[in-house]
């Protein structure tokens, strides 16, 4: 059985988020409950990119056979990104001094000052960055963890923009076959 939303409703990222917004959760063993809580709610107007589906590994492997499950990811590129920024600024201030040092305008002096400046600090920063980002793993969004807790589960996910639709997506997600609705 195939899922019938694209893989990129489920994979999509909830849009910014305000002051006033709640997330709710549902929990589903059968993806025909899944794809009739989606209708539902897309159907209602619930933004795509506010409803994300987690499906527990059993449940990928029972419903979806040879979809590939993901693992939780590495820190690897947030972390190379933060190291490049901490060693361009870095960078930056060390060739502020040496070019403030009395003497470096010699001949050659500012060749250094551009090889131990800006460029070297930000790809040294974002080297160590990365190497400390791949020996960490993401956290996961403690909502995705309802999905390990029973072994067949589909958790859909819906962020609300205030009250009334938190309101409405619950009711829109018991309607449609969810089990234990909760808000987060």
């Amino acid at each position: 059985m195939t899922p019938v939303h694209s893989e990129a409703d489920a994979r999509s990222r909830p849009a910014a988020r305000g002051s006033e917004e709640g997330i709710v959760t549902a929990l589903a063993t059968d993806p025909a409950v899944v794809d009739r809580m989606l209708d539902a709610l897309y159907t209602a107007g619930f933004p795509r990119d506010l409803v994300e589906v987690v499906v527990s590994r059993d449940a990928a492997r029972r419903h979806y056979g040879a979809a590939r499950v993901r693992r939780p990811g590495r820190e690897a590129f947030r972390y190379a990104g933060i190291g490049g920024l901490v060693g361009f600024v870095g960078g930056v201030v060390l060739s502020l001094i040496m070019v403030a040092w009395p003497g470096i305008d010699a001949p050659g002096g500012l060749a250094i000052v551009q090889l131990a400046g800006p460029n070297f600090g930000t790809i040294t920063g974002a080297t160590v960055g990365a190497i400390i980002g791949w020996f960490r793993r993401q956290r996961p969004d403690a909502r995705h963890a309802r999905a390990a807790e029973a072994a067949n589960a589909i958790v859909v996910s819906v962020t609300a923009r205030g009250e009334e639709e938190l309101a409405r997506s619950e009711r829109l997600l018991r309607e449609s076959g969810g089990s234990d609705v909760r808000r987060e």
